[in-house]
């Protein structure tokens, strides 16, 4: 897998808003949606990420871009802070592909566990986590700013 470098970081908030705004749009409030890319996502934002540490990707698709996923190595676990795929390929196995992806990459860094965090109204990938092994470790709201709050759940996968 070849990591995105922060010349990729346009390329990758483009496809966030894309994303963000079908998907997420759906339950969470637009000006939120909104705001959270423009927060984590933006450029500005991607550029500092992958300075920090944070490993970004392509998800692939043949020769095209389907997505991108995003993983922060953090102490003995690993964060998955991003798994995104495009409206167009939900659904095709690439999203399932890239977590098994994660998983492994997990255990081959000698991490006891992958973690990460999903909104409590996203359904859809609250179920796949869990068809993926992941359970539910707290429940957590956060003021995201702006009159904003992240309202998530924790979960891990221990590998």
């Amino acid at each position: 897998m070849d990591y995105c470098g922060t010349d990729d970081a346009r390329e990758l908030s483009e496809m966030a808003i894309d994303i963000w705004m079908d998907y997420y749009s759906r339950f969470i409030d637009p000006g939120m949606v909104e705001y959270i890319v423009r927060r984590f996502q933006s450029e500005e934002a991607i550029i500092d990420q992958i300075n920090k540490g944070y490993l970004y990707w392509f998800i692939m698709n043949g020769d095209e871009k389907a997505g991108y996923a995003c993983v922060v190595p953090d102490g003995d676990s690993l964060f998955m802070s991003k798994l995104y795929v495009s409206r167009e390929l939900r659904g095709s196995g690439l999203g399932s592909k890239t977590m098994d992806d994660i998983l492994d990459m997990g255990r081959a860094m000698g991490k006891k566990k992958v973690h990460l965090r999903v909104n409590k109204n996203n359904k859809a990938s609250i179920d796949f986590y869990k068809r993926k092994g992941f359970v539910i470790t707290e429940a957590k709201k956060e003021d995201l700013g702006e009159g904003y709050y992240l309202d998530d759940y924790f979960m891990a996968n221990n590998l």
